[in-house]
């Protein structure tokens, strides 16, 4: 996995700063300092540095040819293909340089086919229905990660590692994800720049700076640094903070935590983020499970601890959101940190947006290890953010390759650092040590064989499950679970070898 520098990120920080006082995106003012001559000069040779990472493709011309790329309707998902003009959005002006730089360079039209996102599947059906009837619709497609596993099992898809010019080594591929999904040879999924919302739903925490020194807690920077910040550190100090607010003797949503969060992924990402899979590659090339351990026992009974042991967590399900009247189970977690009534959240970092308004400071940093002895810190890409699966109705391979490996550059060199401007023109930009800690979540990202071919049939879920139902029995639910699990696998296995090219 490419790692994305602190230098980059101060970067991006710095073009945040020159424009201090003016209006973001999101239409609120971003105050920050002017930055001192030396951090200019790193962060101005660091940006010289991406530039210069060039692709290795032939000069081409596909005489006009219209690039179809197939997403979905949302704006959070239009944001990251399509841009009309220049309005002066940080976002919306690095996507239309790119988009302009490829198609002037070689010749093409990108076009936009947008489906409905009230069904997920939507989009997933029309690229099955129309590959199996021959039709020549799009040349890329953007869909759920979940959904996009599920018809990759289908025989509809181009293997990425036929296309001549999409070189995987370069930064702007997730090297991880070409690893762990690549399967006798085949490899029907991807994941490069151009898919910046790789950013947006990368899971990660914050922390309530004043709250932590109210309560002694340790510089959160120096555990992560020194990698004391494990799940036992992090539940221990989420039992200092908690308080009976309204002193009616018991816990509910109107009282202090030490964390808040929500179930379903922020549960999901604990499985991550302690370094526990679901399946590992067998030397046969085989998806072994590997989840029923003494570890993965242990991990639901310190994640039960956490959640619901002497108070430490508001745990967002669909009542407490509704008593907090918010509109999300996001609101109701990131209303909760502003409000100065948890000291740490679970957010995924586009709901960091959330935050803008708030007076205290606060740090952004990755989830716990699961111990001291665990040499990095992993999170995952929330699932609803794309990935890129090529028809195998495209008739021309490499002019596809060409057209994709462009753009995956082009967003390295422009859209990724806008990308990261807007998240650091959040309140804790105003921290220096959080553009490292951004770097660590951003380094993290995993993508697994088991979260994407699921189908929400296997043990991907187990941690959230058990937890949504208040269990800590993990070997019953595997019991319970292991067949279908293994099934689900079987099924997987089968189809690609079924798959001819």
């Amino acid at each position: 996995m490419k790692k994305i520098t602190a230098a980059l990120i101060l970067a991006a920080m710095l073009i945040a700063m020159a424009s201090c006082g003016s209006q973001s995106d999101s239409g609120n003012t971003s105050v920050t300092k002017a930055p001192d001559a030396d951090a200019q000069t790193t962060a101005a040779e660091e940006t010289d540095s991406r530039l210069a990472v060039k692709e290795d493709l032939p000069a081409s011309d596909f005489g006009g040819y219209s690039f179809r790329i197939l997403t979905r309707d949302a704006d959070h998902h239009l944001k990251e293909v399509q841009a009309t003009e220049e309005n002066g959005e940080t976002i919306n002006d690095a996507v239309f340089r790119r988009n302009r730089a490829v198609e002037e360079k070689y010749n093409v039209k990108l076009e936009i086919i947008a489906k409905s996102e009230d069904d997920e599947s939507l989009l997933t059906n029309f690229f099955k229905k129309s590959v199996l009837a021959g039709d020549d619709a799009f040349d890329l497609a953007l869909p759920h990660m979940v959904h996009a596993g599920t018809t990759a099992t289908e025989g509809v898809m181009y293997n990425w590692l036929n296309l001549k010019y999409v070189d995987f080594t370069k930064p702007w591929w997730n090297g991880s994800l070409v690893d762990e999904l690549t399967v006798n040879d085949k490899l029907f999924l991807a994941s490069s720049d151009f898919c910046i919302s790789a950013i947006d739903y990368a899971w990660s925490m914050v922390a309530n700076n004043a709250m932590c020194d109210n309560y002694g807690v340790e510089n959160v920077y120096d555990m992560v640094n020194n990698g004391s910040w494990t799940i036992d550190k992090f539940t221990e100090i989420c039992s200092l903070a908690s308080s009976d607010l309204n002193g009616d003797g018991k816990f509910d949503y109107q009282d202090q935590y030490g964390f808040t969060t929500h179930f379903n992924s922020a549960i999901n990402n604990w499985m991550y983020a302690l370094d526990q899979k679901v399946t590992v590659m067998d030397d046969s090339g085989y998806p072994e499970l590997v989840i029923n351990c003494d570890k993965m026992t242990t991990i639901v009974n310190k994640v039960y601890s956490l959640l619901y042991e002497d108070n430490r967590t508001l745990y967002v399900n669909d009542a407490v959101q509704s008593k907090l009247g918010a509109s999300t189970h996001d609101d109701a977690v990131s209303g909760k940190f502003a409000a100065g009534e948890t000291m740490f959240a679970a957010l995924r970092i586009y709901v960091i947006d959330n935050l803008r308004s708030m007076d205290a400071d606060f740090s952004i940093i990755p989830f716990p290890k699961y111990d001291e002895a665990q040499t990095d810190y992993y999170t995952h890409v929330d699932g609803h953010a794309p990935l890129m699966a090529v028809p195998n109705t495209i008739t021309d391979s490499d002019r596809t390759g060409i057209i994709i490996e462009a753009l995956s550059a082009e967003s390295y060199r422009q859209v990724v650092p806008a990308e990261l401007e807007i998240v650091l023109q959040s309140k804790f930009a105003r921290d220096a040590q959080s553009y490292e800690m951004l770097e660590r979540i951003l380094d993290g990202r995993v993508f697994t064989f088991a979260y994407i071919y699921d189908g929400w049939k296997g043990m991907q879920w187990s941690l959230t499950n058990l937890m949504s139902n208040k269990n800590k029995d993990f070997s019953s639910y595997y019991a319970k679970q292991e067949k279908a699990a293994l099934k689900q696998i079987e099924t997987v296995m089968d189809a690609y070898n079924n798959i001819t090219e």
